[in-house]
């Protein structure tokens, strides 16, 4: 999805200027009574908001599975055809009395294979499901870029 034309003829506002990275808007998550988990992340790229979801265990690392691997599929959504991922793993790692979120993935675009990885950190257990979102985002953002852009 590019941007809305009138966004990149502004003055002083070109495709390079652009914002090029999806913005993350919400993770809706659920645990249902029977040990399983829903995932639902929201992106925003200029105004659109594109929807991916995903379900696993009710465990902890089920969860952050789960978020993470409906991050892949928005992100996958707001690429279109342009993009292709998947998730390898994720993992949550106590550290510096806070956790790291490491994310890794495959990627393909414009008939490019990419090996992919990112990180988030945050302070609290309870922020682990986001920050799987935002590890999966810091890992893509770069072939991301080049598939916005050529669709802009």
């Amino acid at each position: 999805m590019s941007p809305p034309r009138a966004l990149l003829l502004r003055p002083g506002n070109n495709v390079s200027t652009a914002r090029t990275r999806l913005r993350f808007d919400r993770l809706q998550s659920e645990t249902t009574s029977n040990g399983h988990c829903s995932a639902a992340v929201s992106l925003e790229w200029y105004g659109h908001h594109h929807k991916g979801s995903a379900v696993g265990l009710a465990t902890p690392q089920g969860r952050i599975k789960a978020s993470a691997e409906a991050a892949v599929r928005a992100v996958t959504a707001a690429a279109g055809r342009g993009m292709h991922l998947e998730l390898l793993g994720v993992k949550a790692v106590r550290a510096f009395d806070g956790w790291v979120v490491v994310a890794r993935l495959v990627g393909e675009e414009m008939h490019r294979n990419h090996r992919l990885i990112g990180s988030a950190a945050c302070e609290r257990e309870e922020e682990l499901g986001p920050t799987a979102v935002r590890a999966v985002l810091n890992a893509v953002n770069r072939i991301l870029e080049t598939v916005m852009r050529a669709d802009a």
